[in-house]
């Protein structure tokens, strides 16, 4: 299990150098300059946007890695005795 979540980080990790391109990289602001493709954000609502989906993201992904390693849990258990079919 350690060995497979070791290999998905790696894999993850070495993805990085899929950034912007030199061109990209200069007009980006300076925050965000060599993340993405395009002009960057615009104004102080794409700021909150930008910020809040990154706040979602890493929620969710803390989540998925939570129930990942401890599937199980006495809200389960508690489910399961009262959804048994047999």
């Amino acid at each position: 299990m350690k060995k497979n979540l070791f290999a998905l980080l790696a894999a993850l990790l070495t993805a990085l150098p899929a950034l912007a391109c030199p061109l990209c990289a200069k007009n980006q602001p300076k925050g965000f300059a060599n993340i993405t493709h395009g002009a960057g954000p615009g104004g102080p609502f794409d700021y909150v946007m930008l910020y809040g989906s990154i706040v979602v993201v890493v929620l969710t992904m803390g989540l998925f890695v939570r129930f990942l390693l401890r599937p199980e849990g006495h809200r389960n258990q508690a489910r399961r005795k009262h959804l048994s079919f047999t």
